[in-house]
């Protein structure tokens, strides 16, 4: 049985720790002003991973990479980083594994340079994660403020798998609103593919938690939490109990 993962949610903008509705900055709310803080919070609470976004980077006005590198130095052998946002290179790949990153995201540079992404070297061998935002069911990029007209299902039959590690599917309509992950598609894409699969987007109770946990056998490997955990809709325990190593 695949183990299951916990991953709580830091999205950064300026600096601060934020969460989105639908992605729109315009609606944001700041959750903490010290990530650091956050992520020891999170350490404390029995977390092994920690999911980060660079929303600056993701929109293309600045980033956060002075305080990623600072996190990532804190927290060097405490807990495991899975980064993405704004992503757009190799050698931000590189740069961000060599940082100590234990998992690079990547979302819209994956989309439009396939062959570039296949044709990688060993050193990033299981490293990556495919980021795989789902809005109308097509994949979103830029920021999900674009379509694209691929098939997600026959687009993943074109990655190489010894590159991804997993693939993070969100469901945009549902990323940050806590009105329930949604399981039902989730759980026909896992089927569909054969990477695991981390949710993502809308989770607001432990019952759906322990729904995708109970779907580990068809390759639901973990889910990421935002906005539940900041507006203390969990008993941590409860989460900590679901999560693997």
């Amino acid at each position: 049985m695949m183990c299951f993962q916990i991953y709580p949610a830091v999205d950064l903008k300026d600096g601060n720790c934020v969460r989105l509705v639908h992605g729109n900055e315009k609606q944001m709310t700041i959750y903490e002003y010290d990530p650091i803080k956050q992520i020891k919070f999170f350490l404390n609470n029995g977390f092994k991973w920690v999911h980060i976004v660079d929303l600056n980077a993701a929109f293309g006005k600045h980033d956060n990479k002075k305080v990623i590198t600072k996190i990532l130095k804190t927290f060097k052998n405490d807990i495991k980083i899975q980064l993405g946002g704004g992503i757009r290179s190799i050698e931000d790949i590189k740069f961000w594994i060599e940082q100590g990153v234990s998992r690079v995201v990547l979302g819209t540079f994956a989309f439009k340079n396939p062959d570039l992404i296949n044709n990688l070297s060993n050193f990033f061998s299981k490293k990556l994660a495919l980021g795989l935002d789902i809005k109308n069911k097509k994949i979103a990029i830029n920021g999900w403020t674009k379509l694209l007209e691929i098939d997600p299902v026959k687009y993943m039959s074109q990655v190489d798998k010894k590159y991804f590690d997993k693939v993070i599917y969100t469901d945009v309509s549902k990323d940050g609103t806590m009105r329930g992950v949604n399981i039902s598609q989730t759980r026909l894409f896992a089927k569909s593919i054969n990477i695991p699969i981390i949710a993502s987007g809308g989770i607001s109770s432990i019952d759906e938690v322990t729904a995708l946990y109970d779907q580990r056998d068809i390759g639901i490997s973990g889910v990421i939490i935002g906005k539940a955990i900041y507006e203390k809709k969990f008993d941590l325990k409860n989460l900590i109990m679901l999560s693997g190593n």
